[in-house]
């Protein structure tokens, strides 16, 4: 074992970088939200936008929103490192959004008309395409308005369905822009139908959350665990095209791959024996009791009726060690009460996994339900470790050691 962890190595420049392009609409006020959505899942969001765009929103919003520059037409033929910054913005992103997209803009699109920064990206862009289409219903039930999307359709940019609902001129109809998730969904789709990645087109069975042992029918033995670890890995094996299933005890939103939800650890142990007969990957997050009751009383147990109660716990299954099996590459969790790094590496031992992922409860803010972690990834060549960081920072390292792992055994 590496005593001495080497620090985690950054995603490459670029690799999650979003080309937002928002034109002129009222419902502009979303492409706001849809942008501090995108960077709060990791995305790098880059926002172009449009005169008309900058009349509803200034760019200091978008900006602060992003945590980058906004470009406009203001700054949209300055010569910037060699290149005009159509061409840096089209090569630097993975994927294009275009949100609110107006009739005009989408007119543009689908003529090939670059007479602004946003057009004219979208001509240099070689990546994919989705719009998300907002304007009156009888301007967007128009021919014109349905040819274009249809062009646009048939050269393979996703067209997101407009939402009905109150619109902004007072009427009702079909014109409501997409809801940000459903944005920020058929972006991570986009992700990972084009990542050809040692993770691509791998079944990967990721666990998450803490399980319940039920006394009786209200009561049960749990645990403090978010589930949020979980959900940042399978999220990263999803982006790097893996085909995941999500067995977790936590109600999940705006998921864009398979989500088995179960209770108790026995219900946990059967999903993953199920899943991982065809899987490639499993990765045990979640915090499954040690223990269960031996029996659980169907009704309640009355307080009035008893002086004390005593419990008798059995062992539950060991869910990683169960699921051994020639191919799979296995993924476990310590969550220990302190620095004990030792303690893990034994354990790495004892269960013959391919990787374990060690991490201290008790550190300072990284504690069961932050939204950061500090893990140390033991692996059989060595030890990676990640200093605090956003969940999804350690999931994308975890990410990172389980390809190299399926690159060796490629």
């Amino acid at each position: 074992m590496n005593p001495d962890p080497t620090p985690a190595t950054a995603p490459g420049a670029g690799d999650r970088t979003v080309l937002v392009g928002v034109s002129g609409g009222i419902a502009i006020y979303k492409a706001v939200e849809l942008v501090r959505r995108l960077a709060k899942e990791g995305f790098d969001p880059l926002v172009v936008e449009t005169e008309a765009a900058r009349r509803f929103v200034m760019p200091l919003t978008f900006a602060a929103v992003a945590q980058s520059a906004v470009l406009d037409d203001d700054t949209a033929w300055q010569a910037s490192g060699g290149w005009f910054q159509h061409i840096e913005a089209a090569r630097q992103a993975r994927v294009m959004v275009v949100a609110p997209a107006t009739a005009n803009t989408l007119a543009k699109m689908a003529a090939g008309i670059a007479d602004n920064l946003l057009t004219a990206t979208y001509l240099a862009f070689r990546g994919p395409v989705i719009v998300a289409p907002t304007m009156n219903w009888a301007m967007y039930e128009h021919p014109a308005t349905q040819a274009n999307l249809a062009q646009l359709a048939a050269r393979g940019v996703e067209v997101l369905a407009t939402e009905r609902g109150d619109l902004a001129c007072g009427e009702e109809g079909s014109g409501r822009m997409a809801a940000p998730e459903a944005i920020v969904s058929a972006v991570r789709r986009a992700f990972a139908r084009r990542s050809a990645g040692p993770l691509a087109g791998r079944r990967v069975v990721v666990t998450a959350g803490g399980t319940r042992e039920r006394i009786d029918a209200v009561r049960f033995i749990g645990n403090l665990s978010s589930g949020k670890m979980g959900r940042a890995v399978a999220d990263e094996a999803y982006l790097r095209g893996a085909n995941v299933l999500l067995v977790t005890t936590k109600e999940q939103d705006a998921v864009p791959y398979e989500v088995k939800l179960v209770e108790s650890a026995d219900e946990m142990a059967a999903a993953v024996t199920q899943a991982t007969g065809s899987a490639d990957v499993l990765v045990m997050t979640a915090a499954v009791a040690d223990f269960k009751p031996r029996t659980a009383d169907q009704g309640k147990i009355e307080r009035a009726e008893r002086a004390s109660l005593t419990l008798e716990l059995v062992p539950t299954v060991d869910i990683l060690s169960a699921a051994a099996r020639p191919g799979l590459v296995r993924v476990g969790f310590a969550a220990e009460a302190g620095p004990r790094l030792a303690r893990a590496r034994a354990k790495k031992a004892a269960k013959g996994v391919d990787l374990l992922v060690f991490n201290d409860i008790l550190a300072a803010g990284v504690g069961i339900g932050s939204d950061e972690n500090e893990i140390t990834i033991i692996a059989d060549d060595g030890e990676t470790h990640v200093p605090r960081a956003a969940k999804r920072v350690c999931a994308a390292a975890i990410a990172d050691a389980v390809e190299r792992v399926l690159e060796v055994r490629a």
